[in-house]
């Protein structure tokens, strides 16, 4: 089996652990933190990955070290990819996993590009917009983009809409040269 099929298959299965046991989103934020301790801190990534200690006491080491910040499920599957020895695995599941926790708990990402900041009535009514014609709840994040003329662009999942000044003088000027 292909390493993301793998990685995709492992956090199916924790997913499904942790609906079971009603800790979706602890799972979550345990997967989260210990990604971002191997991404972020150089003795934790040599530690994850030395093949100098023995895997059951890595698992002894981060139950003792990081304690009650990660979930018991976390704790188990760090056991068994320390047991099969598929550390490098870890952050593609971590990954999958955020994905697949998204989409159970029915979040969108949706992410506004204006040229200076939204105001809240605005922002208000583009979630609630959203929301409405989803059906799922909206994380939003503004950016501010000074390079664009005016207007709105949103991106909500890997669909982009695209109000912006700049845009529709782009769309205006290619209905002029059709014209001609």
């Amino acid at each position: 089996m292909k390493p993301n099929r793998r990685a995709k298959k492992y956090a199916e299965a924790l997913l499904n652990v942790s609906t079971k046991l009603n800790c979706i989103e602890e799972t979550g934020k345990s997967l989260l933190l210990i990604d971002k301790l191997i991404g972020h801190e150089k003795v934790f990534r040599a530690f994850f990955y030395t093949k100098r200690i023995e895997p059951t006491e890595k698992v002894e080491i981060l139950k003792n070290v990081l304690g009650d910040l990660i979930n018991p499920v976390v704790h188990e599957f760090f056991a068994l990819l320390a047991e099969r020895n598929e550390y490098g695995m870890f952050m593609s599941v971590a990954n999958a996993y955020g994905k697949l926790q998204r989409e159970s708990l029915h979040i969108i990402d949706v992410t506004t590009f204006s040229i200076d900041e939204i105001g809240t009535d605005v922002i208000n009514s583009i979630v609630s917009g959203i929301e409405e014609s989803t059906g799922k709840q909206v994380e939003l994040e503004s950016q501010i983009n000074e390079e664009l003329l005016g207007g709105l662009k949103l991106r909500i999942g890997n669909t982009i809409f695209d109000g912006t000044i700049a845009n529709q003088m782009a769309k205006m000027k290619k209905v002029l040269l059709q014209n001609n």
